[in-house]
């Protein structure tokens, strides 16, 4: 019993450590035809940075097109502060996988955001890549 109330002080010490530095708001940006969504996003500063993270899942089992997410923290008038972009894995999305919320990324600025920063997720997709045969000098099927 002394060991579980040891582990659940400590416990409640971490997260109150983790959940003491600057938390910002983070806004999804919408764009036409969108087939995925974000979930769990949450952004703040600790350890000499800011971190976004979050999920990134799709409405169908195909899975994620190839892209990017772009990050961007603006001020409340609309002035850009910092931005970077993050890569994730597309993923097939399983049920499991879905379960859990989607694909994670995580982006990061080596910069503290002024408490009133507004952070702006949006997912770029690549452009489709054409299917052609590698070209090569060569048969070697003979």
């Amino acid at each position: 019993m002394n060991r579980f109330l040891c582990t659940l002080l400590l416990s409640i010490c971490s997260i109150s450590t983790v959940s003491a530095g600057n938390n910002y708001p983070v806004e999804v940006v919408k764009q036409e035809n969108q087939k995925w969504r974000f979930q769990r996003l949450n952004a703040f500063y600790g350890d000499d940075e800011t971190k976004i993270t979050g999920r990134l899942t799709a409405h169908l089992s195909s899975g994620l097109p190839r892209g990017h997410v772009d990050v961007a923290a603006y001020t409340p008038s609309g002035e850009l502060i910092a931005e970077t972009t993050t890569n994730y894995v597309p993923s097939l999305l399983t049920h499991t996988m879905k379960k859990k919320g989607g694909v994670r990324f995580t982006a990061t600025f080596n910069q503290p955001l002024p408490s009133n920063a507004i952070v702006k997720v949006a997912f770029h997709r690549d452009e489709p890549r054409p299917k052609v045969n590698p070209s090569h000098n060569g048969n070697i099927a003979q």
